[in-house]
């Protein structure tokens, strides 16, 4: 793919996973606990687009994941996704995992608690 094509694409998948983070907020604020089912069913999403953006974001870096070790990021997504972007990126790496990170937490407080604010305040009234 050209680098160009590459780095749309890799937004493409960021904004997916914001997508899915907004998703989950919505769900949380119509109840809060979540079925084991709905938790395997985002965990598996979020793994794949995850795990997806590293091998993305490795090409565009220049350093590439070994095909060998996509499925241990997939499996691990949740430990292995930052280090890959802190492999491909090095210290800016941390500054783009920590600001991802707040940016999902973000979204999904926000959108659980509109979500929760719709349902039990608006119509309540």
């Amino acid at each position: 793919m050209q680098m160009e094509s590459l780095r749309r694409y890799r937004t493409f998948l960021i904004v997916m996973v914001y997508i899915i983070m907004a998703a989950i907020g919505v769900r949380f604020g119509f109840d809060q606990e979540i079925s084991k089912e709905r938790e395997i069913i985002n965990s598996l999403f979020l793994g794949l687009f995850l795990t997806q953006i590293c091998i993305v974001d490795g090409r565009i870096a220049g350093k590439p994941l070994s095909i060998f070790s996509y499925w241990l990021v997939f499996v691990f997504f949740g430990i292995a996704v930052p280090v890959c972007i802190i492999r491909a990126h090095g210290f800016k790496g941390v500054a783009i995992v920590l600001a991802h990170y707040l940016g999902f937490m973000l979204v999904l407080i926000s959108f659980a608690f509109i979500t929760w604010w719709f349902l039990f305040d608006l119509l309540s009234r």
